[in-house]
C-alpha cells in the first residue's frame, strides 16, 4: 500500500470510531467465527480493531497489520481500556506484501479494506501474500461492496451533504475515475473545532476480477454469498462475502514471487 494511503488513515484515526460507532460488526464476527475455528486469525487493514476486538470475543485470537500507525495506536488504546477474551494484536505493515513468518487457518480483509489497495497490481500481490499465510485447508475471505449495484461505481462527480446544524457542517465530494476504476473523496467538516479535509482513495474490482486474482495466487472460490447471515449472491447483491481456499496439488498453480 502506498505511503500516501498511511498518511490519509493518519488523519481519519482519530474520528473512525466515531463515524463508524453505529455499524454493527456482530453478524461479520459470527461468520468469522465460523470459519476461524480454534484461530488465531489475521485481519488486512485491521484499522482501530473494530472487527477483530468483536471477534475477539467469540474466543480467536487476531493479528492484524495496517499501514496507518495512528490507527494502530488507537486499537491499542482500546485494547488497554478492557482486554477482550482473546488477544488482538496489531503490526505496521503493507498488506500488499508482508512476511510475518507465521501460518493461520484464516486470513480475511472486510468492509472494502481490499480497495484501499489502489492498483491491479497490489491488490494481486494482497492475494499472494494472503495465501503463503494460510495453513493447509485455510481460507481467504474477502467482504467488499458489488461496484455497479452498491453505487460505488456510479458515474458521478457528486457532492454529499451529511450532516449539518447551526455551528457545523459535514460534506463530501466524490469523482470516479471508470478508466482506472478508482474513486477519490473527501469529507470536509467546518465547525466550532475547526476546518478539516479527510481525504479517501479506493481502487474497485469486481468479484469476477477478484476471482481472477485468487487464481493467480493458487487459490480458488469455495463459495460467495450476499451478506454474512448466509442469504444467496445474485445480480442484485450490493455486498460479497466470498470465502478462497487453495487448489489442491494443482502445479500449474502457485503462489508466485515474493509480492
Amino acid at each position: 500500500m502506498s505511503t500516501g494511503q498511511g498518511e490519509r488513515w493518519d488523519r481519519w484515526a482519530p474520528y473512525y470510531d466515531q463515524d463508524t460507532a453505529g455499524q454493527n460488526v456482530q453478524p461479520v464476527a459470527a461468520g468469522l467465527a465460523r470459519l476461524a475455528g480454534a484461530g488465531p486469525v489475521l485481519e488486512l487493514g485491521i484499522g482501530t480493531g473494530r472487527v477483530a476486538f468483536a471477534l475477539a470475543e467469540w474466543g480467536v485470537a487476531v493479528t492484524g497489520i495496517d499501514t496507518s500507525p495512528q490507527m494502530i495506536e488507537q486499537l491499542e488504546e482500546r485494547a488497554d481500556q478492557g482486554p477482550p477474551r482473546s488477544p488482538v494484536r496489531a503490526v505496521r505493515g503493507d498488506m500488499a506484501g508482508f512476511d510475518l513468518g507465521e501460518l493461520f487457518p484464516l486470513v480475511y480483509v472486510s468492509v472494502s479494506t481490499i480497495f484501499l489497495l489502489t492498483s491491479q497490481e497490489e491488490q494481486v500481490a494482497c492475494f499472494r501474500s494472503a495465501a503463503r499465510h494460510l495453513r493447509p485447508g485455510g481460507r481467504f475471505v474477502v467482504e467488499a461492496a458489488v461496484p455497479h449495484t452498491s453505487g460505488l461505481a456510479a458515474e458521478r462527480e457528486q457532492m454529499i451533504v451529511r450532516e449539518m446544524g447551526d455551528d457545523h457542517l459535514k460534506w463530501s465530494a466524490f469523482l470516479h475515475d471508470p478508466a482506472t476504476q478508482t474513486v477519490r473523496a473527501q469529507e470536509v467538516r467546518v465547525g466550532p473545532d475547526g476546518f478539516r479535509m479527510l481525504p479517501n482513495l479506493m481502487r474497485y474490482a469486481h468479484p469476477g476480477e477478484l476471482d481472477l486474482m485468487a487464481q493467480l495466487a493458487g487459490l480458488r472460490l469455495e463459495r460467495r454469498l450476499a451478506d454474512w447471515s448466509g442469504r444467496a449472491f445474485s445480480a442484485a447483491s450490493t455486498h460479497h462475502v466470498s470465502v478462497y481456499s487453495r487448489v489442491p496439488d494443482d502445479p500449474a498453480l502457485s503462489t508466485g514471487g515474493p509480492a
